[in-house]
């Protein structure tokens, strides 16, 4: 009897061991699929404000990287030419102070002599025209007018720049003020009742006029008291944005051309009076 008693409470002992085994690995099994549904907590957790994070610089970047630039260039939206990407290679902008000082000095000033004159010509005025690559950017035929295009294999429209048109206009203007050394420009341009000033002359004037105003250059000039002056004195060497002029005469010696012999009136069949090849 007490051996059977022995062996139903050595079963019972095996029986409540197994339950605590299968307890055990149940818990066990538990905690594992709870520390895991922690990890997946955590790393969701830290993508999501990894995210946000990235996000947040993201944002941040695009909003100071423009203010940025802007601080030291500031983007100026402005109407541009249909042929900007023609002379895109033309124009470097920097600073250049100019030379404003009172007195007959440089090449640009002075008595009438051969290296004034020299001078004057070599600013893009020797070859007054250009060639305009085709479709020339700007059709004005009319039934009784048609763009200037040139004869030769190279083709093209002629036309020029307007700054140089400007330039021209200043050489004519400083040559009709000294008609004694300038004959044939006087003689070109000569006043009337009418027009005291020539027309050519006075439409040079408001040419330049109007290019002033249209450009706004908005440099900066000073004045400043002087000991020994009277009134306040307009402080020179004012730094102005202006055009490499390196890079600008590079780019218009490929375009400038002497258009003699290269074009003629279509309606008539002549070329023009000034052309030697007439």
């Amino acid at each position: 009897m007490a051996a059977k008693q022995m062996r139903f409470e050595k079963v019972f002992k095996d029986s409540d061991d197994c339950e605590s085994d299968s307890h055990s690995l149940l818990e066990h099994d538990l905690n594992l699929k709870t520390v895991h549904s922690q990890w997946k907590r955590h790393w969701t957790f830290l993508a999501v404000n990894t995210f946000v994070l990235l996000l947040n610089i993201g944002i941040l970047l695009m909003i100071s990287a423009p203010k940025a630039v802007e601080e030291g260039f500031k983007t100026i939206s402005y109407p541009r030419f249909q042929h900007d990407e023609w002379i895109d290679d033309a124009i470097d902008l920097e600073l250049q102070v100019y030379d404003d000082q009172f007195g007959n000095h440089g090449e640009f000033r002075g008595v009438p002599r051969p290296e004034l004159d020299e001078a004057w010509a070599s600013m893009y005025l020797e070859n007054f025209t250009i060639r305009i690559r085709e479709p020339g950017w700007r059709e004005h035929s009319t039934p009784t007018s048609v763009l200037a295009r040139f004869e030769d294999k190279e083709g093209g429209i002629m036309g020029t720049f307007a700054f140089v048109h400007n330039l021209h206009c200043l050489k004519t203007i400083r040559q009709y003020l000294l008609p004694g050394d300038y004959p044939e420009t006087a003689a070109k341009f000569k006043p009337t009742p009418n027009s005291p000033i020539p027309v050519h002359i006075d439409h040079c004037i408001d040419i330049l006029r109007q290019s002033e105003l249209c450009h706004a250059d908005m440099a900066l000039s000073t004045f400043e008291w002087r000991e020994n002056e009277p009134n306040p004195v307009n402080i020179h060497h004012t730094p102005h944005i202006c055009a490499n002029p390196d890079k600008l005469t590079s780019f218009m010696e490929t375009v400038q051309l002497k258009p003699f012999g290269l074009t003629r009136n279509p309606f008539t069949g002549n070329r023009p009076l000034w052309d030697p090849y007439d």
